[in-house]
């Protein structure tokens, strides 16, 4: 190899091995805690791929399913939470008084969480006109004032970054119906 051809080679070369060493997240394993019935204690721990846990935080999710009950609990399916926090259950219907009104909200530790029960301090209300049922809207919040409880001062978790997505919302959400009965 020539000199001119080294001086070029070299800086690449220290470049491409800089890189290298910093090596990619995918490779990151974390801790999971999961539980069920809205435990906020924790449960079993498994390690798993792109989980909460070495500094890099898990792609936030929530999903709530349709139901029916008689209105004093929401029961969210899955969350899965960077951190510890809250999901928050509202009233979404545009149809009915009281429309984002807040009935309740359950602690939820960092993981993975399934068969979240939200205990409601306000009941789902009656579906009014035409509807089979209420629209409600379970939300995923950190607890970023630190004081152990959801309050207005909370932030809702910015929802994870997906082309594919139509939701109309900024932050990790998801809406049911909930049918009373």
């Amino acid at each position: 190899m020539t000199p001119r051809r080294l001086l070029i080679a070299l800086p690449a070369t220290a470049a491409l091995v800089a890189l290298t060493a910093c090596g990619s997240d995918d490779d990151v394993t974390g801790t999971v805690t999961s539980g069920s019935a809205g435990s906020t204690t924790g449960g079993a721990s498994s390690s798993s791929p792109n989980a909460a846990g070495g500094g890099i935080s898990a792609a936030a999710a929530l999903q709530l399913e349709d139901q029916s009950g008689d209105g004093g609990s929401v029961q969210v399916a899955s969350v899965t939470a960077p951190e510890a926090g809250f999901v928050v259950v509202t009233l979404d219907d545009d149809d009915q008084p009281g429309d984002d009104q807040v009935l309740g909200s359950a602690e939820v530790p960092a993981g993975t969480t399934t068969d979240v029960v939200v205990d409601l301090d306000t009941p789902v209300p009656a579906a009014t006109g035409d509807d089979d049922g209420t629209e409600i809207t379970a939300t995923l919040y950190a607890d970023t004032d630190g004081d152990g409880s959801w309050s207005a001062g909370d932030v809702a978790v910015p929802e994870p970054q997906d082309d594919g997505d139509d939701d109309d919302t900024d932050v990790v959400d998801d809406d049911a119906e909930y049918r009373l009965g």
